[in-house]
């Protein structure tokens, strides 16, 4: 990606946040650009908190500060995400859920990036704008392992959590063609955990030696059993990727349910066509997040293209592993 796209990136990454709180929280605004433009074009260290490794970006330090300091309330969303299970997909229906009947509001909040929404990217200091965004509900991210965050002080809020899951194979698909898009899979430092060859990366990938968001020899599998455990608890819900993609009418009316909006059969039919696949890539296309040579947040999204990369021998581990870690549970997957 060149210099010049990756400035217009960072341009889109900081300016809509930056629109909705007044004048005099945005003195940092200077070290926000500096803060993406070393990390997202040079970062080549993965970050550590408490046994768990971050990829560059998202800082230990305004993880804690989300755990110990930030104050969730009645109404505020936080989504939570293993990476490539369908975050910027259901960031946008929360959007579209909350602020439908405000067309000219969700086109501002849906431009919001994970700099100001996910709380543990970026420096502490972009906490003076996300505790000052001028909107209605709040909606959060994050792809933090359930052991880093708060989740006592977020029921205890009144806040509602929302997790997405995504068949594992898929997903791993899904995150080599991600991963490939960002400046940090040309670096040396990191090229052992993000090789270049497919083969090899799924490899990396299933032996839980990638270090995402999860202890080293841990991965996607871990990171859900631990966020499973709220599955029965009020404030938690967990959306199934697949089950969201063959129905999204009804799927859509339980979440809005669960964040307590009453949608008319309408307002549902309009989020279901503004969160398709191909309206939201055309919006990223548009808007800059996505383009040639840059980063791809958006590919084909769809069901059972690991068929396609997948060897016999890597599908058959991933089911191994899955019994060995998920299989005291009630989780199954759908793969096709």
């Amino acid at each position: 990606m060149s210099e010049a796209i990756w400035d217009s990136f960072i341009e889109t990454m900081l300016a809509p946040g930056l629109a909705l709180v007044d004048p005099e929280h945005r003195i940092y605004e200077e070290e926000y650009r500096k803060f993406l433009l070393r990390n997202i074009t040079h970062g080549d260290q993965l970050n550590e908190i408490d046994g768990y490794y971050l990829l560059p970006g998202f800082e230990p330090e305004s993880a804690r500060y989300a755990y110990d300091n930030f104050e969730f309330k009645q109404g505020d969303v936080i989504i939570s995400t293993y990476p490539k299970t369908g975050t910027t997909w259901m960031t946008a229906i929360v959007q579209n859920i909350l602020y439908i009947r405000d067309p000219k509001f969700l086109e501002q909040a849906s431009k919001i990036s994970l700099f100001f929404s996910y709380m543990e990217f970026g420096p502490v200091s972009k906490y003076r704008v996300t505790e000052n965004l001028k909107v209605p509900r709040r909606f959060f991210g994050t792809h933090l392992p359930e052991p880093l965050v708060n989740t006592k002080k977020i029921r205890k809020s009144g806040a509602k959590v929302i997790y997405m899951m995504r068949n594992p194979k898929d997903r791993a698909v899904s995150w080599y063609n991600f991963v490939q898009s960002l400046p940090m899979s040309s670096h040396k430092a990191l090229e052992p955990i993000f090789p270049k060859d497919m083969r090899t990366f799924l490899d990396v990938c299933f032996s839980g030696k990638q270090k995402s968001f999860a202890k080293d020899g841990e991965g996607y599998f871990e990171c859900l059993k631990e966020w499973y455990k709220h599955n029965s608890e009020e404030n938690f819900r967990i959306v199934v990727y697949e089950e969201l993609k063959m129905n999204p009418h009804a799927e859509i009316k339980k979440i809005a349910d669960f964040l307590d909006e009453k949608l008319t059969d309408e307002e549902v039919n309009k989020i279901v066509e503004n969160t398709s696949f191909t309206a939201m890539k055309q919006r990223a296309e548009a808007g800059g997040t996505q383009r040639k040579g840059g980063m791809q947040m958006f590919r084909t999204g769809n069901i059972g293209g690991w068929k396609n990369h997948l060897t016999v021998a890597q599908s058959e581990l991933v089911d191994r592993k899955f019994k060995e870690v998920l299989g005291d549970t009630d989780i199954e997957f759908i793969y096709e």
